[in-house]
């Protein structure tokens, strides 16, 4: 393709304390084989408190035509997208994280299939996977998303197919900036699983999202335990805050945390009351276990890696659960 028919791609990018990938990040883009005057770099500016805003700098002085920062001060990612979607200049937006690294031939792939496909389909996106190069958090972490008990292929932003299909979301999409802001743009009020929300309301407006297996992203995952439990507890939170929104979302997966811990409160209670025996609670425990090593077994053959996997999978689902509860009752941060 000529490179003055190619379509000019804004990254959207909200950003808060990302010091230790945003270099990755921003390193990758630079290196997509696509033509420099043709991609420009969105950076919303959270209120970091490490050195990320120091790094950022460094690359705007470096490229200024290419890298562009503008001022979030709420921190809210869904604010940070429309921040850079209302200052973009490209015809086709990718939403991006700054903790993902994009393969050389992304836009190639995705900007050159969204051009030339039908005007109904509205985004075409990858999947993404785990680095390899993670601390051991970031790989366990990655063996559990990556495993069935973790959602694969249940929570779309997770999956990984062979073929191209539609889908009704995925998380690294390359966007028809017209469509976007048809739907009305990024929803602010939500902070977390804003584009898995903007694509509900493109399929309500008729419209299509295509996946597509040549070519992914990889992205970084939560590096402690902490962060890890506190992002799916935000998921849960943010996901019940769908099902209000948008009630044909839910699925039966989606109620898998919220139901594991009830099942432990009834399981609880039941053994407390002599209704069922003491027995039930380690066989049911090993049983999980069990389901938890053969998830990860799909996935790698490391023992390590695997055995820790088990309680990443109980934060995962904990947390989800504990999230979802609490968003039904009460949504906001």
């Amino acid at each position: 393709m000529d490179s003055s028919n190619q379509p000019k791609v804004s990254f959207l990018i909200p950003v808060l304390n990302e010091e230790k990938t945003i270099r990755q990040c921003l390193d990758s883009i630079l290196d997509i084989d696509y033509p420099q005057d043709k991609k420009e770099v969105l950076l919303a500016l959270g209120k970091s408190i490490d050195g990320t805003n120091k790094i950022i700098e460094q690359y705007k002085s470096k490229y200024p035509e290419l890298i562009k920062t503008y001022e979030n001060p709420t921190g809210n990612t869904s604010i940070g997208r429309k921040i850079c979607v209302e200052n973009s200049t490209g015809d086709m937006l990718m939403n991006y994280s700054a903790h993902a690294v994009a393969e050389k031939n992304l836009l190639k792939v995705l900007a050159v299939k969204l051009l030339n496909s039908d005007i109904k389909i509205a985004a075409v996106g990858c999947s993404n996977i785990s680095p390899k190069k993670q601390n051991f958090i970031g790989k366990v972490a990655g063996v559990a998303f990556s495993g069935i008990l973790g959602g694969k292929n249940l929570f779309v932003q997770n999956a990984i197919f062979n073929a191209e299909r539609f889908s009704e979301h995925i998380s690294f999409a390359l966007y028809r900036k017209k469509a976007v802001l048809e739907v009305g743009n990024f929803d602010p009020e939500f902070w977390c699983g804003q584009d898995a929300e903007l694509d509900l309301r493109l399929l309500k407006a008729g419209y299509k999202i295509l996946y597509t297996p040549e070519t992914k992203v990889y992205h970084f995952k939560r590096n402690t335990m902490k962060s890890l439990f506190r992002q799916m507890y935000r998921y849960g939170i943010a996901r019940a805050k769908m099902a209000k929104k948008h009630p044909k979302s839910l699925k039966v997966f989606h109620l898998f945390g919220t139901s594991f811990i009830l099942g432990i409160i009834l399981l609880a209670l039941l053994t407390f009351l002599s209704i069922i025996p003491f027995l039930v609670i380690p066989v049911l425990t090993l049983s999980y276990v069990f389901l938890c090593i053969i998830s990860s077994l799909q996935v790698t053959g490391k023992p390590v890696l695997i055995f820790a996997s088990i309680l990443f999978y109980f934060l995962i689902h904990i947390g989800y659960g504990a999230g979802f509860l609490r968003g039904l009752i009460y949504d906001k941060l």
